[in-house]
């Protein structure tokens, strides 16, 4: 298996790093804590001293933005989100 990417990944690399970037601060950090750190919700939400609630609204947040530029229309679920 070769070890470089294709133009196609690069690109689909790319978008998800702005992506995340846009994200907005705590969405940001959530999200990062989730795929990166591998932390629980318990435990961002400790982390951050916010409610279990609170984080699991700011990861579906950043997974909006993140498939919204990746070229993916919402989740069906999306507008049954509580607000």
């Amino acid at each position: 298996m070769s070890a470089r990417m294709s133009r196609e990944e690069r690109l689909r690399l790319r978008r998800a790093e702005r992506a995340v970037a846009q994200m907005q601060g705590m969405d940001r950090e959530v999200f990062l804590a989730i795929r990166i750190d591998e932390q629980t919700y318990p435990q961002i939400a400790e982390r951050f001293d916010i409610s279990v609630a609170d984080v699991e609204r700011h990861f579906a947040l950043s997974l909006r933005v993140l498939m919204r530029a990746m070229d993916q229309k919402d989740a069906w679920w999306w507008k049954f989100w509580p607000w």
